[in-house]
């Protein structure tokens, strides 16, 4: 192990022995030695036991990495693992990231970097004792609440925190309408032996967007079976959705309130002084800029209701003056950046205060993007392909002029308009993917 990193860890070491009392650190800190690895911006540091890793990654982490930038500015962070995950060559945790990744859990959503106020505190709370002892606490755990306020987060953050724990755990992140695509393909093609070797033997399942069910019937007597057999095994089920499990539609009854039997926690909207604490956050860990108050507020109070939408305008600030090269942020040149979403985010009386905003954020959502990408002038086909439904869809199901849609898509051209409207309407014909896509987003929609 190169002695950079060695060094690094030893400097913060001798910090953390500055921080807390003598008893507490040699009980945790003392027997925490070796550097053994390093790769993608990760120092792995060897523990001589699972209650010490655990303690640590539970605990201090969030205080460990505070104090590593003291000593460097690369974007680094520390992590804890046994002398039982680590080969010669590499940490078992490296070995095991292709797993990760094609389950769709993304590293970067866990507790530490969640922001916790009034609005999720219980939620928060109740997500920590579920992924510290999983199929015990609360199963299944119902997360509910309005598009971009974190609950997938969360639920990440809980497959994250079991992998810490264990890398050999079994965790598997759906969306529930990926669980009604792989039953339909398993189905059709007489590949269940494939989607049962997916989804059986399950340690943790994580299902977002549940309420997407409804649109697969046979794929609920399915999904009846799995969460029987993962309950009955004493797994974890983490299951999101938009409403509280009595008020789902098109779901049948004993899958509801199977839901409802362990336990259910709301998300709301996070308050002003949240919002900002989220800007703040998300500023330091994107730019070396300096981020003014009056702006965080500025933003916090222009996009108040969907955490996703509220980085989005905060990217698009950062972007903005990395693109124009400026040396610093002011709140009117924040507003400059902003003033197409702001415009856009206050429709006239004549759009019968319609909430177009939350067409764009449905469909952000569905595809992982921002809004900002969406009325970019990005050309990759990741956004084209959304952009073009936002046209097709705000065409459909408002009726808007091209002209008018255009405007909301960042001052398109309605010859533009059409051209995308047109597509979609011909795809749609042979499409069956995305037939999917556009039934699942007017769903949420309505």
């Amino acid at each position: 192990m190169e002695d950079i990193y060695q060094n690094l860890w030893e400097k913060t070491k001798e910090n953390l022995a500055s921080c807390y009392r003598e008893d507490t650190f040699k009980e945790t800190f003392e027997d925490v030695k070796e550097v053994i690895k390093f790769q993608n911006g990760t120092i792995f540091v060897l523990v001589p036991n699972i209650y010490i890793k655990t303690k640590i990654n539970s605990i201090y982490i969030e205080k460990i990495n505070d104090v590593l930038k003291k000593y460097t500015d690369e974007k680094l962070k520390f992590k804890f693992v046994l002398d039982s995950e680590v080969t010669k060559e590499a940490p078992q945790a490296m070995k095991n990231d292709n797993r990760l990744y094609l389950n769709n859990l993304n590293e970067n959503f866990n507790f530490e970097s969640f922001v916790v106020g009034e609005s999720n505190m219980f939620g928060y709370r109740m997500s920590i004792n579920v992924a510290d002892q999983p199929g015990i606490i609360a199963n299944p755990l119902y997360i509910f609440g309005g598009v971009g306020l974190g609950k997938t987060h969360l639920m990440q953050a809980i497959g994250n925190y079991i992998l810490d724990k264990d890398i050999n755990a079994k965790v598997l992140y759906v969306q529930a309408n990926d669980f009604i695509v792989d039953y339909s393909k398993a189905t059709q093609s007489g590949t269940m032996v494939e989607f049962n070797k997916k989804y059986d033997n399950l340690d943790c399942l994580l299902v977002d967007d549940i309420q997407m069910l409804e649109i697969g019937k046979k794929s609920q007597q399915e999904f009846f079976k799995l969460f029987n057999d993962l309950v009955n095994r004493k797994k974890q089920i983490v299951i999101t959705s938009d409403c509280p499990a009595n008020q789902l539609k098109g779901i049948m009854e004993r899958l509801t309130s199977r839901f409802s039997q362990g336990m259910t926690v709301d998300i709301k909207k996070p308050n002003l002084e949240q919002r900002v604490n989220i800007l703040r956050r998300k500023a330091q860990e994107l730019s070396t800029k300096v981020v003014p108050d009056d702006v965080l507020y500025f933003i916090s109070e222009n996009f108040p209701d969907n955490i996703r939408e509220l980085e989005g305008a905060l990217n698009r600030v950062l972007w903005h003056s990395s693109v124009c090269n400026y040396d610093d942020i002011t709140l009117e040149r924040a507003m400059d950046a902003l003033d197409a979403l702001t415009k856009f985010k206050k429709p006239s009386q004549n759009d019968d205060n319609s909430n177009y905003e939350n067409v764009l954020s449905v469909i952000a959502h569905f595809y992982n993007i921002s809004i900002n990408d969406i009325i970019s002038t990005q050309r990759k086909q990741k956004y084209v392909l959304p952009r073009h439904i936002a046209m097709y869809i705000l065409k459909e199901k408002f009726d808007l002029p091209y002209k008018k849609i255009g405007t909301i898509l960042g001052g398109r051209d309605h010859t533009t308009i059409m051209s995308g409207c047109t597509k979609i309407d011909n795809e749609l014909k042979s499409d069956k993917e995305l037939k999917m896509a556009v039934d699942t987003i007017l769903k949420k929609v309505n």
